[in-house]
């Protein structure tokens, strides 16, 4: 799609022969710093939910023991049509950008990666996470330990409440992405893990302020398997 004011450079004229082709407004362009830092904090958010799903286990073939806790895999993922007067999309750059980070999903997993934009098609919230049965007993300990990969200072990690329906734990703590501040928050609990962020380029919202809406979100967006 066209952008708004984009100006078409005319064709340059061929070399002279035996002269280098010179490099030209209709070759090969640099991407833009914004689609750069769209893939690097996709990249991130698909990083984090790799390291979390594996400390927490993913079980749905396997794992039948009776470690398994009893409440694992009784929830899935189903983001609203609507949230908080935002819009859901589930295409575009930000998605396809977390989508490619994702990669492949792991056997009995159902990935879910979609953004949330305002009126003007603005993104406001960006979510990326999975759904699946997870056995492990430490949710908590498991997010510290993806946001630390990501970058996240321990000393910047805070804890909040989950909230509903499953229980589980919140983390939350600011992230460095090529000079600005990425603010994130994730839930994890025996049936999901879930990452929710505001776009690095929009205005800062508060740590807590993140955690409100996050569970918010998930008391409608987390919803019994069957």
């Amino acid at each position: 799609m066209p952008l708004m004011n984009e100006i078409t450079e005319p064709p340059a004229p061929s070399p002279a022969p035996g002269q280098s082709t010179p490099y030209t407004a209709t070759g090969p362009t640099p991407p833009s710093k914004g689609k750069r830092v769209l893939f690097v904090v996709g990249g991130l958010l698909a990083t984090v939910a790799a390291v979390v799903s594996g400390r927490l286990a993913v079980s749905t073939l396997f794992d039948t023991g009776p470690d398994r806790p009893a409440d694992a895999g009784q929830y899935k993922l189903v983001p609203p049509a609507s949230f908080q007067g935002l819009t859901l999309q589930d295409s575009g750059p930000r998605v396809d950008a977390i989508k490619q980070g994702q990669g492949t999903p792991r056997p009995g997993t159902a990935p879910v990666s979609v953004v949330y934009a305002d009126q003007a098609g603005t993104a406001q919230l960006v979510i990326s996470g999975s759904a699946g049965t997870f056995a492990d007993k430490d949710p908590g300990a498991a997010i510290t330990t993806g946001l630390t990969s990501m970058g996240v200072k321990p000393t910047d990690i805070t804890q909040h409440e989950a909230g509903k329906p499953a229980g589980g734990a919140m983390r939350c703590g600011p992230l460095d992405v090529q000079g600005s501040t990425l603010t994130l928050c994730m839930w994890a609990d025996h049936s999901s893990l879930v990452t929710v962020t505001v776009p690095v380029e929009n205005a800062p919202v508060t740590i807590d302020a993140l955690a409100e809406r996050a569970r918010a979100l998930r008391e409608v967006m987390e919803v019994p398997a069957s």
